[in-house]
C-alpha cells in the first residue's frame, strides 16, 4: 500500500499548471518532496498568484465603469476565489513532509498489508481514473470557454462591421484590453496570459481532485482494518485480549492520521464547498436564459454537468470515511456473546462514541446527511441570486459595439455601411 506513489503522476500535472508546486515529485521517494522557496515550481506559482492578484484588481476596476449585476460579478470572485485556493495549496504542499512521516507510519502497521497487492492495484486505478476524468473534464470545460468566448469576439465584430486581419490580435485586444493598452500587442504576452488563465481555472479542479486523493485513501485504511475485522468475526480467536488490543490500536493510528491530515487541508475543504456551491447556482441561473449561440448552449450545461459532478465526486468520497470508519459496529453485532471481552468493548465504545469523520475545521462534518443539507442550500441560494438579478437587471450591461468594457478602441482598418 503505497499512496504517494499512487498520486505521484496526479502532482506531477499539478505542477504543470503552477499548483501544489512541491520539489522533487519526479523522485520516486516522498521523503525527498517538500517545498522549495527557489524552485521553478515555486516561482511559476508565485507569478500565478502575481497574475492572479493583478487581474482581480483590473476587473474591479472595470465594474466600477459598467456597473455590477448578478452575472458579471463572477470575474472578480473568480480571481479572489483561486488567489485564496493557490495559497492554501501552497500552506498544504509546505506542511506535506509531515503527511509523507504519518502516512508512511500508517502504511508499515501489520493490518496494511492485508490482501495488500489486490486492493493496492484497485486503489491506484480507481484514484488515478477519477483524477484524471475530472482533469481532462476542467481542460475541456476551459477550452469550450475559450472557443465560446472567440465565436462570440468575431460575431461582435461582423455585426459592428470592424475589420481585422488577425485573429490571435484582434481576440487579444478585446479579451486582454486592458493589459495591451498599456504594453504593445506581442504574441508571447497573449500567449502567457492564456497559460496564466488556463492555470488559474485549473486551481478550482485541483482542489477537489487533492480532496478526492486523501479521502479515498483514508477510507481504504479502514477498509484494510474492517476486512480482517470481518474475517476473524467468523472464526474462534484464542488470544482475544491480545488481538483486540492490536486491532483497536491500528484504528486509534488511523484516525491519528486522519486528524492529522484534515488539520492541515480542511480550510482547501471550506473553501471547496463554498466554491462549487456558488458556481453550481451560476451555471443553474444561465439556464434560464436564452443563449444566442449553440456554442454557448453547449458550454452552459456541460460546465453545469462538470461542476455537479465533481461536487458530488468529492462530497461521496469524503462523506464515505465515515461511512467506513462506522462499519466497525455493524459487525460486531456478528460476534457471539461468548466471544466478548474487555478490549472489544473498549474499541466498541471508542466508535460509537467519536464521530468519525472528515472535518472541515469544525464548521461541520461530512456525511451522508451533510450532502442533503448542500443541496438545500443551493435552493436557497439560488432564488437568492434570482432576486440579486432582478434588483440589478438594468446595471453592468455593456451596449453592442462598446469600446468601454475594457478602455481601448479596437482596432479598425476600415467600415463599411
Amino acid at each position: 500500500m503505497n499512496f504517494h506513489a499512487t498520486i505521484r503522476p496526479i502532482l506531477v500535472i499539478f505542477l504543470l499548471f503552477g499548483q501544489f508546486p512541491l520539489y522533487g515529485v519526479l523522485i520516486s521517494k516522498p521523503q525527498r518532496w517538500y517545498v522549495r522557496w527557489c524552485s521553478p515550481q515555486t516561482v511559476l506559482c508565485f507569478v500565478l498568484l502575481n497574475v492572479g492578484l493583478f487581474l482581480c484588481f483590473v476587473e474591479c476596476d472595470r465594474l466600477k465603469v459598467i456597473g455590477v449585476n448578478a452575472d458579471n460579478i463572477i470575474g472578480p470572485l473568480f480571481y479572489l476565489d483561486v488567489i485564496i485556493i493557490m495559497v492554501l495549496l501552497l500552506r498544504v504542499a509546505c506542511k506535506w513532509p509531515t503527511v509523507v512521516e504519518k502516512w508512511e507510519q500508517t502504511e508499515s502497521l501489520e493490518v496494511m498489508q492485508y490482501n495488500a497487492r489486490q486492493q493496492d492495484t484497485r486503489s491506484c486505478r480507481r484514484i488515478r481514473a477519477i483524477a484524471l476524468l475530472l482533469l481532462l473534464m476542467a481542460f475541456a470545460e476551459h477550452m469550450l470557454s475559450i472557443g465560446k468566448t472567440v465565436y462570440v469576439k468575431v460575431d461582435e465584430a461582423r455585426t459592428c462591421n470592424w475589420d481585422y486581419g488577425n485573429l490571435p490580435e484582434y481576440y487579444a485586444l478585446r479579451t486582454y484590453g486592458f493589459f495591451f493598452q498599456r504594453v504593445p500587442y506581442n504574441f508571447p504576452s497573449f500567449i502567457f496570459l492564456e497559460y496564466a488563465n488556463t492555470a488559474l481555472t485549473m486551481a478550482w479542479t485541483v482542489q477537489d481532485v487533492l480532496l478526492i486523493m486523501v479521502s479515498d485513501s483514508l477510507a481504504g485504511c479502514y477498509k484494510r482494518i474492517n476486512a480482517r475485522i470481518q474475517f476473524y468475526t467468523t472464526v474462534q480467536v484464542v488470544a482475544r485480549q491480545k488481538f483486540w488490543s492490536e486491532i483497536h490500536t491500528d484504528y486509534v493510528t488511523v484516525c491519528e492520521l486522519l486528524e492529522h491530515v484534515m488539520s492541515i487541508c480542511s480550510p482547501l475543504l471550506v473553501v471547496s464547498c463554498g466554491t462549487n456551491l456558488y458556481l453550481i447556482c451560476y451555471q443553474l441561473f444561465h439556464l434560464v436564459e436564452t443563449e444566442k449561440f449553440i456554442i454557448m448552449t453547449v458550454f452552459t450545461y456541460f460546465s453545469l454537468f462538470f461542476v455537479i459532478l465533481r461536487t458530488f465526486l468529492m462530497l461521496h468520497h469524503c462523506s464515505a470515511v465515515h461511512e467506513v470508519a462506522r462499519k466497525p459496529l455493524k459487525l460486531f453485532r456478528r460476534i457471539p456473546t461468548g466471544n466478548w471481552c474487555d478490549e472489544l468493548e473498549r474499541f466498541y465504545t471508542f466508535i460509537r462514541k467519536n464521530s468519525i469523520a472528515i472535518n472541515a475545521m469544525g464548521l461541520f462534518r461530512l456525511t451522508k446527511k451533510t450532502m442533503l443539507t448542500m443541496l438545500g442550500a443551493v435552493i436557497t441560494y439560488e432564488l437568492v441570486m434570482l432576486h440579486f438579478a432582478q434588483t440589478t437587471a438594468n446595471q453592468g450591461i455593456v451596449r453592442e459595439c462598446s469600446t468601454e468594457e475594457f478602455h481601448f478602441e479596437p482596432k479598425m482598418q476600415g467600415r463599411t455601411d
